[in-house]
């Protein structure tokens, strides 16, 4: 007997909703049903914008509606609601005393307690989530503080479908030297220009890098844009070393491209960590940094050591498959928590 689920989503395609979703559309015990919190295409107008910022989304889509129509339609065993900004807590509170056999989840990969993260919606409808899932560790008892009730702690993941690279070919050639892909922030940009300085060429992808055009450096390439799908991969998977930056206003502790890299078979140079730490055994499988100068030693010695390079990417992609990284293991959990 398949289980009905309603997967909620704030976009129609994008990292990594997708991902998520993908992993659950292969299960053959779930039928699904897919919302969108916003339209196809859509661009936020200035209004639009405002009311965001003010932690107050519109719902663009008529969400809230769809939602409780579909709940009263199919009457879904599970409602997994992605971050879930312009869902209402008048919503969630409808459902719980409609059905309440349904088990409302939510899930993100965002710092979730940090208010520039959060809506008024979001937090005054955790109340009424049976299960709250956080990719932050330090989020399980912040949660908890705003009115969560059950939460747990789940480690990011690789897509199957789109990462995992299981035919590894260790001679194929290198386009580049040291690659970051992701958003942009002067924390980072200082470190790369560190790097630079001391004779490291760089290259950096994410549409966010636009800015920092203007400060050219002829040892840093930018490429501002978006890296989606095979193009992701193949950047990771063609770059000698593959840095592994945290985003210190999400206080995070690993990121998406920590385990990312490693399934794509690319070489992952991160800060240090201790979940990082858990993920992946430093110089065997990863390799780990403490500060800008470790780093630029580091990333010295692996450039002139092609075959230390190698092991340890290949090692840190057989640990990806072996302990199960992959988003369909995190549904597994989950499901297997909530049911």
């Amino acid at each position: 007997m398949k289980k009905r689920v309603l997967f909620v989503s704030n976009t129609y395609e994008g990292y990594p909703n997708d991902h998520i979703l993908e992993a659950f559309q292969n299960r053959e015990d779930v039928a699904l049903d897919v919302l969108y919190s916003l339209p196809l295409h859509h661009k936020d107008t200035i209004g639009q914008k405002i009311f965001h910022k003010c932690k107050i989304p519109l719902d663009l889509n008529n969400l809230n509606k769809d939602i409780l129509k579909v709940v009263e339609e199919h009457n879904p065993e599970i409602i997994f609601i992605v971050k879930g900004l312009s869902v209402y807590p008048g919503t969630l509170k409808k459902i719980r005393m409609r059905n309440k056999d349904s088990i409302l989840v939510s899930w993100s990969l965002d710092d979730m307690y940090a208010r520039h993260n959060r809506s008024f919606y979001y937090t005054q409808g955790l109340k009424y989530y049976d299960h709250v899932f956080t990719t932050k560790s330090y989020n399980v008892e912040e949660l908890k503080s705003l009115g969560a009730r059950n939460v747990s702690f789940l480690y990011q993941a690789y897509s199957r479908y789109r990462h995992l690279n299981e035919t590894l070919d260790v001679t194929e050639p290198t386009k580049r030297d040291i690659s970051f892909v992701g958003y942009a922030d002067e924390i980072r940009f200082r470190t790369i220009l560190f790097l630079a300085d001391n004779g490291v060429k760089v290259e950096l992808a994410g549409g966010t890098w636009e800015k920092f055009k203007s400060d050219g450096h002829e040892n840093i390439s930018i490429h501002a844009r978006d890296l989606l799908g095979e193009e992701y991969s193949d950047f990771i998977r063609t770059s000698k070393i593959n840095l592994g930056f945290l985003r210190k206003i999400n206080r995070d502790l690993h990121t998406s491209r920590s385990v990312e890299i490693p399934a794509c078979g690319g070489f992952l140079l991160a800060e240090r960590t201790s979940e990082h730490d858990e993920l992946f055994e430093d110089k065997v499988e990863a390799v780990f940094f403490d500060d800008d100068q470790d780093l630029l030693r580091l990333v010295r010695h692996y450039l002139s050591d092609d075959k230390q390079r190698d092991l340890i990417r290949m090692r840190g992609l057989k640990r990806c498959h072996d302990s199960d990284y992959s988003y369909d293991k995190m549904v597994d959990i989950m499901l297997l928590k909530v049911v």
